[in-house]
């Protein structure tokens, strides 16, 4: 990406750039479409404002752009780099008809860059803002890079909104701390950013691929991974079983941590038979006592396996 200085807009993470965005972008009785799944904190936030919301569907590939052809939106969220939490990586067809579509309509496109860095194969993902800076919101965030509790994050804006988000924004809380900002500053400009990516990339490919063949060695050719070429967590399919709240609360009791990908859809029965895996956090002993465990309670709900 290429980008003027003046249109980089610094924020409290991500979350705070939708909180902004979802007030800058709304349209009288248009509503917000996000991805089916999709993460909650830009849903939450729409949702406390009783602004209308639609969902389209997200397969291998990322979001459809099929669904929201004839439908009139205040914007569209997209994860077009890693579909969250399927992890497609949205084609270029789809790319080129999503930016059509927002031009032909007038709306935006809120563009969640959370992971990019970590991509294990292939070329690197060019982001949809390229494509056209002047219809795409690109955010991202130093989350995933650095460490959550840091707080920075950023938001790409076009022209036409910038005037809206200095004032949404001057009255929320100002700007973020400025300590913070100079340390990354200069862990940006000295390159040390850059060495730490290619570092940590090789080290969360390591845990990704221990994860896929823990898996693999566990379950056989019965499971199909999701989302594996690229951030820190992968959607494992179980076909014919179905996740639901129990069966996270019984995994909690007995030290699993995870997720379904049903959590993450505006209908619970939806992708019911997959399960988000996370590694980022875990070493390699780690993720082999995970699976053993994760295995041994699936075994109990499905003897088959």
């Amino acid at each position: 990406m290429e980008v003027n200085p003046e249109d980089i807009f610094i924020t409290s993470g991500a979350t705070q750039a939708f909180y902004l965005l979802v007030d800058i972008l709304y349209k009288n009785e248009r509503p917000f479409c996000l991805e089916n799944p999709s993460h909650p904190a830009i849903r939450t936030v729409i949702n406390d404002r009783n602004y209308p919301l639609c969902f389209m569907p997200a397969d291998r590939q990322g979001a459809d752009d099929s669904w929201i052809k004839e439908r009139d939106l205040s914007a569209v969220y997209l994860t077009p780099s890693h579909q969250f939490p399927l992890g497609g990586i949205l084609p270029a067809l789809r790319r080129a008809s999503f930016i059509r579509l927002a031009a032909e309509k007038d709306y935006y496109i809120i563009e969640d860059d959370y992971d990019s860095e970590y991509r294990y194969c292939g070329s690197p993902v060019t982001p949809l803002y390229s494509l056209d800076p002047s219809r795409v919101i690109y955010v991202g965030t130093f989350s995933k890079t650095l460490f959550p509790a840091l707080r920075i994050g950023f938001a790409v804006l076009p022209k036409e909104l910038q005037k809206k988000w200095r004032h949404y924004r001057n009255y929320l809380d100002v700007q973020n701390p400025i300590l913070e900002q100079a340390a990354l500053a200069e862990f940006l400009r000295s390159r040390k950013m850059d060495n730490h990516i290619r570092h940590m990339r090789k080290v969360y490919a390591k845990k990704r691929e221990t994860l896929l063949q823990s898996a693999k060695e566990a379950f056989g050719s019965q499971i199909r991974a999701w989302g594996d070429e690229s951030g820190l967590h992968v959607a494992l399919e179980f076909p014919e079983m179905k996740f639901g709240k129990d069966f996270v609360s019984d995994c909690r009791n007995n030290g699993i941590q995870i997720q379904t990908v049903s959590q993450y859809c505006s209908d619970e029965s939806c992708h019911a038979d997959k399960l988000l895996l996370g590694y980022g956090h875990l070493n390699e002993k780690e993720i082999h006592e995970g699976i053993a465990a994760l295995k041994s309670l699936i075994v109990s709900f499905a003897p088959s396996l």
